[in-house]
């Protein structure tokens, strides 16, 4: 049985070899292979990648024509997935660490699942004032998989670390690109209404890095928000003034925790401005969502019914600031 593990960069220099040198660490003593996913990066990634030839089975697939990057991390997860020749897919990205047994016990967990989550683990690669503490925030061991995501609020994980069997791959299909920042949370939503769960393995640990500067938290958290409208076009929407209450009152309630966090907390307004991000980003893809339903943009049957879509699909397109 081969395993593939899907690594995707663009410009990962300053942190991956971290990743790498966690890769080199593995106890799992099958065959696998590393399909280390290039999207156009301009620093030394690729030959930072390849330097490890002799330490790991690494193979360079391109995800991009002329210059990168191209589309989202969604675009090159796309383009792993269908470069990987493994019974199992895992994933990993390049500003992480996996613990030594993250891949013996993912691969054991495959033996008996479809889909296979790791825990999340924050204090190792982030300092105490962006984190939650010890076993807290999402995928963590102590919380378990989330279900606070609209519209179907079904569980989902953080698809940085996530596995899969072929027979699941064949099932659920690619990654949806025009997802975007939301593409993970889709596809674990596509995996369950397929008829597969998604299976937490709190053993299978992975050292999750946080942005620790309120630019960065914000300037990421808003691109999440962005995302978000795309799960309500493609598995319904609440009606128009209900989001843009919601998104309002959201932004609102940031904005107090962002005075009175910062002035009376222990955590500083970096900690903070996360949920002010996300609100700002889904009032910025407000407009997408309310072009959706004055042209009565239906939610995709077939996505519902746990069926692969068929024949292409819609774009929907929410502009970089």
């Amino acid at each position: 049985m081969l395993v593939s593990v899907v690594l995707p960069c663009y410009n990962g220099a300053a942190t991956l070899a971290a990743m790498l040198d966690s890769l080199v660490r593995q106890t799992y003593d099958g065959d696998w292979e590393l399909v280390f996913v290039n999207n156009g990066s301009t620093d030394n990634s690729v030959e930072m990648a390849l330097s490890y030839a002799d330490r790991l089975p690494v193979r360079v697939v391109n995800a991009y024509v002329g210059h990168g990057p191209q589309g989202t991390v969604g675009h090159s997860y796309f383009v792993g997935f269908r470069a990987a020749k493994g019974d199992l897919i895992l994933v990993c990205e390049s500003d992480d660490i996996c613990d030594p047994d993250w891949m013996k016990h993912m691969v054991k967990a495959l033996e008996t699942c479809d889909f296979a989550v790791p825990a999340l683990e924050y204090e190792t690669l982030n300092p105490p004032t962006v984190t939650w503490g010890k076993d807290r925030g999402l995928q963590a061991r102590g919380e378990g998989l989330p279900s606070n995501v609209g519209p179907l609020h079904l569980p989902y994980a953080a698809c940085n670390a996530i596995g899969m069997t072929r027979d699941c791959y064949r099932r659920v299909g690619d990654p949806t690109e025009w997802m975007r920042t939301a593409w993970d949370v889709d596809y674990c939503w596509r995996v369950q209404l397929a008829g597969m769960k998604l299976t937490f393995v709190p053993e299978a640990l992975v050292h999750y890095r946080l942005r620790d500067t309120a630019a960065g938290r914000f300037k990421q958290a808003r691109n999440y928000g962005r995302g978000h409208v795309n799960l309500h076009i493609r598995y319904g929407m609440r009606p128009w003034w209900r989001y843009l209450a919601f998104s309002l009152y959201r932004l609102v309630r940031a904005g107090i925790f962002n005075v009175f966090g910062t002035l009376f907390g222990k955590r500083p307004f970096a900690y903070w401005v996360y949920d002010w991000g996300f609100a700002r980003g889904q009032l910025d893809a407000f407009p997408i969502l309310l072009k959706a339903q004055l042209k009565h943009v239906q939610p995709e049957r077939s996505v519902l019914e746990g069926k692969k879509p068929e024949g292409p699909q819609t774009s929907v397109t929410i502009p970089e600031t």
